[in-house]
């Protein structure tokens, strides 16, 4: 997926700002299928999209893909 960032060790346990642990953390799906987990921390604030990988890996996906895979398509 060329949309998406690799984070290499990325996990959805801690803030890829900080580091901090202390996360909200709202797995779902979005519009066109795709599994996604809302990060935001509660240390500096920061939010982020994780897409789980095939390997067992996770990648940042920036928000303007977010919003295209959440629309609806007429």
């Amino acid at each position: 997926m060329p949309e998406e960032s690799p984070d290499a060790g990325r996990t959805p346990r801690t803030c890829g700002s900080c580091g901090a642990e202390d996360l909200t953390r709202l797995p779902m799906v979005l519009t066109d299928g795709t599994d996604v987990t809302f990060i935001s921390c509660n240390a500096c604030e920061s939010r982020e999209w994780l897409l789980p990988m095939p390997d067992g890996t996770w990648r940042t996906a920036p928000i303007d893909v977010v919003l295209r895979r959440s629309s609806r398509r007429h």
